[in-house]
Formats: structure tokens, C-alpha cells, sequence
């Protein structure tokens, strides 16, 4: 074998050595089709290659209603959409950061829908588990992710995240990882609603899948609330029958009508209606 063939191999076995070495920076759903997360079931974390790090890193995970919200949730309402931040955490000054994290019940099923995430992250499957991850090296910190919560009656919800600080040399040593969880108890939510349907009552409000019905002898006001208590909209209404679609309401998920109406004795009544807003 010649020196040319030699030099060859020799340049292939670099190349190829160096894209393993790179093979971590997409995303390791992405790259290697492995879940890292922490999560029951999982493959086992990041330090399984990635070691040596200065950085000491703190991970977080923080669910708002929404994004832009200043408090956090503690519980979760079924079939409403929230704002999941992944936060890495580092001393020192790493050149990127990465992550990967999912949401299961107990017993290691999804739990919920991932809608969709921010810039620097991306929605990847491994084995039938959603999964969210960095698609490349970040130089931002944080990363966002839209979750739809689950039905309700299936238990806890924990989010599970593994995450890295990195020296950007995109090889396995240098860098720092850490893991965290954070478990959502599903709410209790408590609302009675004796009076969202009254055949005999001159005004009615009711609701259907598609619509919210309201009738109403004299002019009416509709106030709209997520279940969290966040306003979404206020209508007014002339008297007459009004059907409104149950979509766009400024959020996904429950959300309480408080409709006022105006009888024709000209003293108002007040009903309440919830319904399931798309």
C-alpha cells in the first residue's frame, strides 16, 4: 500500500472522527435518536460522552400560562396551553449551551402535546416520546417550548431535561451537564355552573364543540376568562340570538363566559358558561 493510500485513509479517518465528534451539537434525538432526557425509560445522560467541564451548571425548567408571564404555574388545567422555559444555568462563560427534555405521566407515556418551541430548539420523536432539544450549539440560554396540557385524569405530569454548557470546540470534553425534573399536579378546578341552561329563562346561555349560544331579551356583556383566572375578551351583544364559534378566544383550553344580562323588568342577571376554546 502506498503513502498516497495511507494518506488517504488517514484523512478519511478524521473526517469521519470529526463528525462523531460533532454529532452531539443538532441534537441527539436528531443525530443519534436517543432520548437523554432523564426521563423513566430513557438512555442513560449527556455524561455519557461529555465530560471535563469547568462549568457547574444549574438547570431549571419554569411553566407559565403564557409567554411573558411574570408567575408560574404550580398545577396544570387539562387541554390548555402553556409556556415551558428550559433554562441552562452555568458559571463561567461557556461558548453555547444545549438541551433536551420531555414531558411523560408515571408511567412513562407522553404527557400532553409539544406545539411548538422556540427558535433555537426543535420537535424531535424517538421511540414514539416527544421530544424537545437545541438544533445547534446556542448561544442563548434559554429555550422555549408551547405544551398543550394533556386531558386530565391520567395523573402528574413531569418534565424531565438534560442540559449542557460547552466550550464550542463541538468535541466530548470540556463541557458540563445537569439534570433536573419538575412535576405539575393536575388542578382542581371546582367550577359549578347551575345556571348555564334554563329552558324556562327568558335569557339562555349554553354551550356546544363549535359554539357558544347566547339568547338574550335585551342587550348582554360578555366577559371571557381562562381558567387561570387571565382575562381574554369582553363583547357586547344587542338582545336577539348569538351564536360565537369557540374559537379564538385568546387561549386554548377552558375558558369561563360570564355573560350579563339585561331583563326586561331593566335589572341584570348574570350567568356563567364554560367551554372547551380551540
Amino acid at each position: 500500500m502506498n503513502r498516497a493510500h495511507f494518506s488517504t485513509l488517514g484523512v478519511l479517518f478524521l473526517v469521519i472522527f470529526g463528525l462523531t465528534l460533532m454529532s452531539h451539537h443538532n441534537g441527539v434525538a436528531e443525530q443519534q435518536n436517543k432520548d437523554r432526557t432523564g426521563a423513566p425509560g430513557s438512555d442513560q445522560v449527556c455524561t455519557a460522552c461529555h465530560s471535563g467541564g469547568s462549568y457547574t451548571v444549574t438547570p431549571s425548567i419554569t411553566v407559565y400560562p403564557f409567554k411573558g408571564a411574570d408567575t408560574p404555574v404550580s398545577t396544570f388545567m387539562p387541554n390548555t396551553e402553556y409556556y415551558v422555559e428550559f433554562t441552562v444555568g452555568a458559571t463561567g462563560a461557556p461558548a453555547g449551551y444545549g438541551f433536551q427534555a420531555t414531558a411523560v405521566f408515571g408511567n412513562g407515556d407522553n404527557a400532553g402535546t409539544f406545539i411548538a418551541c422556540t427558535d433555537n430548539a426543535q420537535l424531535e420523536d424517538v421511540g414514539g416520546r416527544h421530544i424537545v432539544e437545541h438544533n445547534d450549539l446556542s448561544p442563548e440560554n434559554t429555550f422555549g417550548l408551547y405544551w398543550g396540557a394533556p386531558d386530565g385524569g391520567d395523573g402528574d405530569v413531569t418534565f424531565y431535561v438534560s442540559m449542557m454548557a460547552c466550550n464550542g470546540a463541538y468535541g466530548n470534553s470540556g463541557d458540563s451537564y445537569g439534570g433536573t425534573s419538575l412535576t405539575l399536579n393536575e388542578a382542581v378546578t371546582n367550577i359549578n355552573c347551575p345556571d348555564c341552561l334554563d329552558g324556562d329563562a327568558a335569557s339562555r346561555l349554553w354551550a356546544t364543540d363549535e359554539f357558544l349560544h347566547i339568547e338574550c331579551q335585551g342587550e348582554a356583556s360578555l366577559e371571557a376568562f381562562s381558567a387561570d383566572g387571565r382575562w381574554l375578551k369582553s363583547i357586547q351583544l344587542p338582545a336577539g340570538k348569538h351564536r360565537l364559534s369557540t374559537r379564538d378566544w385568546g387561549a386554548r383550553g377552558l375558558v369561563i363566559a360570564q355573560v350579563t344580562f339585561e331583563n326586561a323588568m331593566g335589572t341584570t342577571e348574570m350567568r356563567t358558561q364554560r367551554f372547551w376554546a380551540e
